[in-house]
């Protein structure tokens, strides 16, 4: 075999680094606040520690339940592993904060060298890079949410499609099946993508026995994993678990058919700035995907079916999100494989078109394409760190000082001051029957977390305690003054 030609050394060299740039860039902001403005939504300064709250509780009292905050049962990998870095590390948000690092860092691994040999290594860097350097995975791989764990369950269960003809193919759906459960366990809503994947795959395959054979694996190992789910998870906990589905925004995904198409058509428009901040990506995606069609009697089998794959992923994806009127936009972030997929299916079909007679034409609109699939990204970000704050591990110095080992802390920020400290952390909401009710009296708090104009709902029943609150300590959070307070 000869030798390979230096520009294919090099690409595959930076299908190598590519991955620890991006970790190395992530992690060396790991402590810097969330940024501001980048959504509407309030998540990037409660959810985080919302997420991880189950599994510090099992590191700091061996045991993931204290209340009724039980999310460790509905996103099982996750916690488990929360808890598995957090008993070898300690609890803190920077240890939490490198799993979605090491997430992202790993889709980007599976992405460049799962489509260096059907794509090409060009291709597969390109769809490496257009999701490292997303806009929106740069913000959100960065900080501890699901998301980027469940991308990275996606991305590994949707590549494996192209072992659909092998002989072996059944194996390789089972071990689809894995990654793709796991996602799911994660995140149930990622059983949307899945199913997506799994019938992009059956329409264009289903009459080759080796392709149901890895779809009949697939869906067996799917199909398993929420059945022992239910068996030692969902019935036994069933009452906890229905507390679990009134702490996540209520969804009321179907309706009038008028209503349902009004949200369909505004969805381009209406969705948090995604279409803003993923432009490189959703052009990237789009113009391979239209590209893939044009083109799509002359693609091999294993384009065909990244094409299927990456098409019904898409379309489940983005379709029921285009359907939910909550949609922040980190819940695109398992999405953008998909169109980092179609975007290298696309340029796998182009570039060869222009390399034809001039090799530094091709290599030029190389790196016009890198530059405008990366830069935007990586700029933004750049933006973001040099003007956000470190302040969380500063704040959670401060309360780990203050509140003394055993006390209860209260509010929807107590997660995230309380962290580190040995206390029970208590979001309450009322409205939906969590953690409700008297928690001065019944669960003993006389710390509260929050803005000074939020008493918590028993204020009212005891007076005179709130009256008699004193601040210890405040600092700025969310876009708001919030104070530890603690009450006799």
């Amino acid at each position: 075999m000869g030798a390979q030609p230096p520009a294919r050394r090099l690409l595959d060299g930076l299908l190598v680094i590519a991955p620890l740039i991006v970790f190395g860039l992530l992690a060396a902001f790991v402590l810097r606040d969330p940024a501001a403005r980048v959504t509407a939504s309030n998540a990037p300064y409660t959810d985080e520690a919302w997420d991880l709250i189950n599994p510090r509780n099992f590191v700091l009292f061996g045991q993931f339940s204290t209340d009724d905050w039980n999310l460790h049962l509905v996103n099982v990998p996750y916690s488990i592993v929360q808890a598995v870095v957090f008993t070898v590390a300690g609890v803190g948000m920077a240890q939490a904060r490198l799993v979605s690092i090491a997430a992202v860092a790993l889709t980007m691994a599976a992405l460049g060298w799962g489509l260096r040999r059907p794509l090409g290594s060009s291709a597969a860097l390109f769809a490496a890079l257009a999701y490292g350097t997303s806009t929106l995975v740069l913000y959100y791989g960065r900080l501890a949410f699901l998301e980027p764990m469940v991308a990275l369950g996606l991305t590994v269960g949707g590549l494996l499609a192209l072992r659909a003809h092998d002989q072996r193919s059944g194996r390789w759906g089972i071990v689809a099946g894995l990654a793709l459960a796991l996602a799911i366990g994660t995140k149930p809503s990622a059983a949307f993508a899945t199913v997506g994947m799994l019938v992009g795959l059956a329409v264009v395959g289903w009459r080759s026995p080796a392709v149901r054979r890895w779809l009949g694996g697939a869906a067996a190992v799917i199909g398993v994993a929420g059945l022992t789910w239910i068996v030692f998870v969902g019935l036994p906990n069933r009452a906890a678990i229905a507390t679990d589905l009134r702490i996540w925004p209520s969804e009321p995904i179907l309706g009038p058919i008028s209503t349902m198409i009004h949200r369909v058509l505004a969805f381009p428009l209406h969705n948090d700035r995604f279409s803003l901040l993923a432009a490189p990506i959703i052009l990237f995606g789009g113009l391979g995907w239209l590209a893939s069609i044009w083109q799509r009697r002359g693609l091999s089998n294993a384009a065909i079916v990244l094409l299927a794959t990456a098409t019904g992923w898409g379309i489940a994806g983005f379709g029921i999100l285009a359907l939910a009127p909550y949609r922040p936009n980190r819940y695109e972030v398992p999405l953008l494989p998909a169109l980092a997929i179609l975007g290298a299916i696309g340029w796998s079909i182009v570039a060869p078109r222009l390399g034809r007679g001039s090799p530094l034409r091709a290599s030029a609109s190389g790196v016009v394409v890198a530059a405008a699939i990366a830069l935007p990204g990586l700029f933004l970000f750049g933006s973001w760190m040099t003007t956000a704050p470190s302040s969380l591990s500063a704040i959670q110095a401060s309360v780990r000082t203050i509140v003394p080992p055993g006390a209860a802390v209260q509010g929807i920020y107590a997660p995230a001051f309380a962290l580190q400290a040995s206390v029970l952390a208590l979001v309450s909401h009322e409205s939906t029957r969590v953690n409700p009710g008297d928690l001065y009296s019944s669960r003993d708090v006389r710390w509260i977390v929050g803005a000074a104009g939020e008493p918590p709902a028993w204020a009212t029943s005891h007076p005179t305690a709130w009256a008699s609150r004193v601040s210890r300590f405040c600092a700025p959070w969310g876009g708001q003054n919030i104070c530890l307070w603690q009450v006799p």
